[in-house]
């Protein structure tokens, strides 16, 4: 169990609430798929398939996550389990997508995107991928 400071718990909650999410994770996406081709192949075969669509499932995903800081990993067995033994998506895909978010975010709050403020998120993001991650065999 990951141990969250006051400050970490604030900060995540704080911009969480105060971004254009779809937005953010949106360009992510994109981003990812534009420097990680292989990502989207998986997509390709999914019908009805949208950048945006998709960024709101993503968003929802994380909305539980900020929701639940002390509690990811059960709050992500279901979709851990679904995007394992279901939807078969490559794990690596995980880290790659927070990654890019993590970066929009950056370019989002730019000079207050403080090397401090980046852990904090890094921190927040390797807990979403290791509980999404839990499912797999």
């Amino acid at each position: 169990m990951v141990h969250w400071t006051q400050g970490e718990k604030e900060e995540i909650t704080h911009t969480w609430g105060s971004i254009d999410k779809i937005k953010i994770i949106s360009s992510a996406l994109g981003r990812m798929f534009h420097a990680y081709p292989w990502t989207s192949h998986y997509f390709k075969e999914r019908p009805g398939f949208t950048v945006q669509g998709h960024a709101a499932k993503v968003s929802g995903a994380l909305d539980t996550a900020v929701t639940h800081l002390d509690d990811v990993k059960s709050q992500f067995k279901v979709l851990s389990s679904k995007h394992a033994d279901e939807l078969h998506v490559d794990a690596g895909s995980f880290h790659l997508l927070t990654d890019c978010i993590i970066i929009e975010l950056a370019l989002s709050k730019k000079d207050k995107f403080t090397p401090h403020i980046h852990a904090i998120w890094d921190k927040f993001f390797k807990v979403v991928v290791d509980a999404i991650s839990k499912q797999y065999h």
